[in-house]
C-alpha cells in the first residue's frame, strides 16, 4: 500500500509538473567560499577536503539530526543510537576527535561522552553545513583530530537584509508520523538587523522492516518487530537574533533555547528511558575589516557561552513496586572565545589567532560513568577545564598558479576534577600543504599534518555501567597524549559540465584510545562474575595502541544533458576506508562499510525531481579481541528519491516537495552504531511538506 502512494505522489508530481514546464537553466555560479576558515578560500583553493551543504542540496539532504543530513556526504557517516541520538563519524573517527560547532563556537553539549546523548541543533532551519574532513585541529584544537562540522544559522546576520520577511516550513514523515514546523521572521530597520526564530518536531516510534534481536546473554532470538521501540520523541526550539552594520563590518548577538526529550531504544526500552534535554546559549559576533593599516586587514570576534543539561530517567522495580527514577544528570556550563587578526605583507595572507574554552562538567545522580565503582579509578564528581591556545596560518602565493600554506598551534589544558589529582597537558599541531591550478578546470593539492590530542575525561577516569550502550566502561588513567601525523592528496575539477574531487588519506597514530572488549563480564556493580539474579554487562577498557587509517573519496557531478525547457544532473559518490590496530594486527572496531552512489536529477521549469541509489557493502573487515569478534555486517541497497514543484502566490515564492525513502523497504543495518541489532535502518516512508517565503 505505502509503495503505492509513492509511486502516485511521485508520478502526478511530475506529470503537473511537465503541463506548467518552464525553462530552467543551469549557470555556473560564484565560487564557494569556505566560511569556517578565517583565510575565507573558495573550495577550489582549500588544500584539504571540505564539503559545503546549502541552498537546494541542503534542502534536499535534510534529516531529523546533522548526521542523518550528511549521511550521503563522502567520508562521513553516523553513530545511529536511533533517530535522535546521532553523530557525524568522519572517515572513521568520532566522539572526542570530532568537533561539531554551531556558527563557529562550540555546542557545549555531552554528546561526545555517549552515542546516546544527541547533539542540541535541529537541521530544521539551519542555513548552511560546512564540514572539514581530516585534522583541523589549527583552528579548533586537538578535539577536532577528525574532522569538523560546522552548522550555520545566520542567528546573527552579517549584512543588511533587503526587505522585511518571512519563512515557514512544514512536512510530515510517514516512518515514524512526523510533524516537523518551523518559521523564521526577519527585518531592518537603518543599521540594526534582525531575526526570530522557532522550531517543532513531534514523532513516535519508527517504522523498520521485520528483524529479530538476540540478548547477548543467552544467545536467545526476540520478535519478529516491525518498530523500534522508544525512539519516540518531541523537540523544540526558540531564537532570535539581531546585528548592527558599520561602516568597516557588523557586531551582533543572538540568544536560542533547544529542548529535546526523546526514548532511548535498546535493550531498556521496555523501561521506557527518556532524556530530557535542554539547552540555552549566547552568541556574540563581530568581523571589522581594517583599512588604515600597513599590515592588518581584519579582526573577527566570535564569543559563545552555553547552559546544558540534561537527565537520564526510566522505570525501576524494586521490591515489587514500579516507579519512575532518575538515573543520571549531565550538566555543562562554558565559554568560548576566539579572537583572529588578518593580515596581509606582500604575497604573505594569514591570520593569527587567540581561543579560550572554559567550562564546567558534572553528572549527578547514582549512575554515572565516574562513579569509581571497581576501585581501579577514583570517583569524580565533577571536572572544570580552562583551555589556552594560540595559532597562527599563513598562505603564500608562490605564483600565478600556486599557493602554498602552513601553520602551527599550541593549547595549553588544565583540568581540576573533584575526586581526582588534577592534570595540566600541552599539544601541538602544525600543517603543511599547497594548491596547485592545472588549468582552468583542474586543480591539485594535498597537506601534511600533525596533530597531537589530549585523552578526555572519561577515557581516563570511567568506572561504572554505561546501560545506554550495555556496557561497563573503565578507564585508563596513565594514558598519554593521542598523536597522528597524515598525508592528504586532493585532485578536483571545479567549473565545467564535469565537476568533482577525489581525495586519497593516510593517518598513522601513536596511542590512538579506543574502547576494547575485553571478554569479562560485570554487573552494575562492578563485580566480577555478575552476582546471581543481576545484569551482566560486557567490560570495555580504553586501551591504546598505534593504528592507521587509510581510504579514498570520491564526489563527481555531471551535467549530461542540457536543452530548452529542461536538463538532467548526473551524480556519482563513493567512498571506502580501512582502519588497523597496528599493534595487535588486527582491525578496529565500528568502521563503516565502502559505499557507492549514483543518481540522476531533472530540473524542468517549476519541477525538481530524481532518485539516489546508495549501495553499503558488507563489512566483514571486523574488530577481534582475544575470544570476542566483531559481528559483521550485511550489505545492504537504499534507493531514495524526491521531487518538488515551485507555487507562486503574489509575490511569495514556495516549494511542495515529496522525499520517498528506502523504496525497496529493505533491511539495513548501520554497522558504526553500538545499537546496531535493536535499531536498523527505517523501512519504505514517504516525507510531504511545503516551503513558502513571503
Amino acid at each position: 500500500m505505502k509503495f503505492k502512494i509513492i509511486s502516485l505522489l511521485l508520478s502526478s508530481s511530475l506529470a503537473f509538473g511537465q503541463n506548467e514546464a518552464q525553462t530552467k537553466k543551469v549557470e555556473e555560479l560564484d565560487p564557494i567560499v569556505v566560511e569556517s576558515s578565517p583565510l575565507a578560500p573558495s573550495v577550489s583553493d582549500t588544500t584539504q577536503a571540505w564539503s559545503v551543504l546549502s541552498g537546494d542540496e541542503l534542502q534536499k539532504s535534510k534529516g531529523a539530526t546533522i548526521a542523518e543530513t550528511l549521511s550521503e556526504t563522502p567520508g562521513v557517516s553516523q553513530t545511529g543510537f536511533g533517530p535522535s541520538a546521532n553523530r557525524p563519524i568522519i572517515r572513521g573517527l568520532d566522539k572526542f576527535r570530532v568537533r561539531i560547532l554551531q556558527n563557529g563556537t562550540d555546542t557545549f553539549d555531552v554528546s561526545a561522552q555517549s552515542e546516546d546523548h544527541a547533539v542540541p541543533i535541529d537541521p530544521l532551519l539551519i542555513d548552511r553545513i560546512e564540514v572539514l574532513r581530516g585534522a583541523s585541529a589549527l583552528l579548533h584544537g586537538g578535539s577536532a583530530i577528525g574532522g569538523v562540522v560546522n552548522v550555520i544559522d545566520r542567528s546573527i546576520p552579517t549584512s543588511p537584509f533587503g526587505a522585511q520577511g518571512a519563512s515557514l516550513l512544514s512536512s510530515y514523515n510517514s516512518a515514524n508520523e512526523a510533524w516537523n514546523y518551523g518559521a523564521t521572521a526577519f527585518g531592518s530597520s537603518g543599521k540594526l538587523n534582525f531575526q526570530i526564530n522557532g522550531s517543532k518536531r513531534d514523532y513516535n516510534d519508527y517504522d523498520t522492516p521485520s528483524f529479530k534481536t538476540e540478548d547477548h546473554h543467552t544467545g536467545q532470538e526476540s520478535g519478529p518487530f516491525t518498530t523500534v521501540k522508544n525512539s519516540h520523541g518531541v523537540n523544540s526550539s526558540i531564537g532570535f537574533g539581531g546585528s548592527y552594520m558599520l561602516d568597516s563590518g557588523y557586531a551582533g548577538l543572538s540568544f536560542s533555547r533547544y529542548d529535546n526529550d526523546y526514548g532511548v531504544p535498546g535493550e531498556h526500552a521496555e523501561s521506557d528511558t527518556l532524556i530530557e534535554m535542554e539547552s540555552d546559549r549566547f552568541e556574540f559576533r563581530s568581523e571589522l575589516e581594517i583599512t588604515d593599516s600597513d599590515w592588518l586587514t581584519g579582526v573577527e570576534l566570535n564569543f559563545g557561552y552555553g547552559d546544558y543539561k540534561h537527565s537520564e530517567s526510566g522505570y525501576e522495580t524494586e521490591n515489587n513496586v514500579t516507579e519512575w527514577h532518575t538515573h543520571a544528570t549531565y550538566l555543562r556550563e562554558g565559554f568560548e572565545g576566539k579572537i583572529v587578526l588578518s593580515h596581509e605583507i606582500g604575497e604573505l595572507t594569514g591570520v593569527i589567532g587567540f581561543h579560550g574554552l572554559l567550562d564546567e562538567f558534572k553528572i549527578v545522580g547514582e549512575e554515572s560513568i565516574f562513579g569509581g565503582t571497581t576501585s581501579t579509578n577514583p570517583a569524580i564528581t565533577s571536572e572544570d577545564r580552562t583551555k589556552l591556545g594560540v595559532f597562527i596560518i599563513e598562505e603564500y602565493q608562490l605564483d600565478e598558479n600556486t599557493k602554498l600554506n602552513g601553520g602551527i598551534r599550541f593549547d595549553h589544558i588544565d583540568k581540576d576534577f573533584a575526586g581526582a589529582p588534577d592534570r595540566d597537558d600541552s599539544a601541538f599541531s602544525g600543517s603543511l600543504g599547497f594548491n596547485r591550478a592545472l588549468s582552468e578546470l583542474w586543480s591539485f593539492g594535498g597537506n601534511l599534518n600533525y596533530t597531537e590530542r589530549v585523552p578526555d575525561s572519561a577515557e581516563l577516569f570511567s568506572d561504572g555501567a554505561h546501560h545506554a550502550t550495555e556496557s561497563f566502561e573503565i578507564g585508563n588513567s596513565a594514558l598519554g597524549k593521542e598523536t597522528a601525523r597524515g598525508l592528504e592528496l586532493l585532485v578536483r575539477r571545479t567549473s565545467g559540465k564535469v565537476t568533482g574531487q577525489l581525495t586519497g588519506f593516510y593517518t598513522k597514530f601513536n596511542d590512538y584510545i579506543f574502547l576494547e572488549e575485553t571478554g569479562v563480564e560485570r554487573d552494575p556493580d562492578g563485580n566480577t562474575p555478575p552476582a546471581a539474579g543481576k545484569e551482566e554487562l560486557p567490560e570495555k577498557k580504553y586501551e591504546s595502541a598505534k593504528a592507521k587509517f587509510y581510504g579514498l573519496e570520491i564526489e563527481v557531478d555531471w551535467l549530461a544533458l542540457e536543452n530548452p525547457g529542461w536538463s538532467l544532473l548526473l551524480s556519482a559518490y563513493g567512498d571506502t576506508l580501512r582502519a588497523t590496530n597496528e599493534s595487535e594486527g588486527t582491525n578496529l572496531p565500528r568502521i563503516a562499510p565502502a559505499r557507492l552512489g549514483l543518481g540522476f536529477e531533472v530540473q524542468q521549469g517549476k519541477l525538481d525531481y530524481g532518485m539516489r541509489l546508495t549501495r553499503s557493502f558488507k563489512q566483514d573487515d571486523v574488530a577481534v579481541h582475544g575470544g570476542h569478534s566483531e559481528e559483521t555486517t550485511a550489505a545492504y541497497s537504499l534507493l531514495n528519491a524526491f521531487a518538488s514543484y515551485d507555487v507562486n502566490l503574489g509575490d511569495s515564492m514556495g516549494e511542495l516537495f515529496v522525499k520517498a525513502y528506502n523504496l525497496t523497504d529493505e533491511l539495513a543495518y548501520n554497522h558504526a552504531s553500538v545499537l546496531k541489532q535493536y535499531a536498523p535502518l527505517s523501512g519504505r516512508s514517504v516525507e510531504v511538506g511545503l516551503k513558502f517565503d513571503f
